[in-house]
């Protein structure tokens, strides 16, 4: 019997860190064990059904200037960009036409596009009847309760990284500011994602523990971890990317640990290693993200530089039939796949 397999045997109850950091670095027979545990665990809470969002990335300007991502305030590389209201709202219609319910608008942390917000929101959710997630960036908490009298229903922050002078190295910023904002989309009633990145510059394996601890404390609806991957035009443009196996660790731990949340198979693993998406499926994630951004707008929004994988409608179809598993919207019965 391996370690995973003796864990899953005791009870996995005190997160002890030699125990979680064991499960970390699992790999082969044990790793393969603890994927299988995941499962397990996601059957039994949420059951074998995967989520579809259609993503809309709205806006490339950010006033943040984090060392990772290549939309950072001082890139003058990047030629920036907001979407219409009218643009918005037509793509949130092909979102609903192809069957999607969750409209995912997405963009840098940009104040200025909130008037956007304030229009096309009341339209998707009370004409198009669909849920509404945003990912924004930082906002003041009255922003927060005005997005959630809008309409808007889940709101992604994440957290990046548990290890405060980590965060202000790549941040440029205090990590009580980013978790007192992530206790206001809370308090406002937001459904909350939240989420790590691994592979950043100086990160250890601690830090990495500290992250599932800080991701258990918040309580989050939706958790996320992804793998770094270098941008250019960016001060870790020659930084190694982030290991797949730790990301996939990490997440079949929070579905081990969490049991309900959604967790997301992001298109950060596909980029890495094709297939990616598939095996954060059997790792334990249930939510898959569509992109449609128009195309001449794709390659300007960059978070993962020319390694980006933009995701499809039928690249999600093929993987999710792949794993086993079936296609759920809210509020409507689960469908297999080849019915579609």
């Amino acid at each position: 019997m391996n370690f995973v397999e003796q864990m899953r045997k005791t009870g996995f109850v005190t997160m002890a860190e030699t125990d979680v950091l064991q499960l970390l670095t699992a790999d082969g027979e044990e790793q393969q064990a603890l994927f299988q545990w995941a499962r397990d665990v996601r059957r039994e809470n949420c059951g074998d059904e995967v989520l579809l969002r259609g993503v809309i990335e709205i806006s490339n300007s950010c006033q943040k200037n984090c060392d990772y991502c290549a939309m950072r305030s001082t890139n003058k590389e990047l030629g920036r960009y907001a979407l219409s209201p009218d643009k918005i709202l037509s793509l949130a219609q092909d979102i609903k036409d192809a069957g999607i319910r969750v409209v995912f608008l997405q963009g840098g942390q940009n104040p200025f596009i909130d008037s956007i917000i304030e229009q096309v929101v009341p339209v998707i959710k009370n004409e198009m009847s669909m849920e509404i997630l945003l990912c924004l960036g930082e906002r003041p908490k009255e922003v927060y309760e005005k997005f959630a009298r809008l309409g808007v229903d889940s709101y992604i922050l994440k957290y990046e990284t548990s290890d405060s002078s980590l965060y202000r190295e790549i941040a440029h910023g205090p990590l009580e500011k980013r978790l007192q904002a992530i206790s206001s989309i809370q308090a406002a009633g937001l459904k909350l994602g939240t989420g790590n990145i691994i592979g950043l510059p100086n990160q250890t394996m601690r830090s990495l523990f500290e992250d599932i601890l800080l991701g258990i404390k918040i309580k989050p609806d939706f958790i996320s971890s992804s793998p770094f991957i270098p941008n250019a035009n960016t001060p870790l443009e020659n930084h190694s990317h982030g290991s797949v196996n730790l990301t996939l660790n990490t997440m079949a731990i929070c579905r081990i640990v969490l049991k309900t949340p959604l967790i997301p198979s992001v298109s950060a693993l596909e980029s890495l290693n094709k297939g990616g998406q598939k095996i954060g499926f059997d790792a334990g994630a249930n939510v898959m993200t569509i992109n449609f951004t128009p195309k001449d707008r794709q390659s300007l929004y960059k978070i993962y530089s020319d390694r980006r994988f933009v995701v499809s409608l039928e690249h999600a179809y093929r993987t999710i039939e792949s794993a086993g598993l079936q296609f759920r919207q809210p509020s409507r019965p689960a469908q297999r796949i080849n019915q579609l």
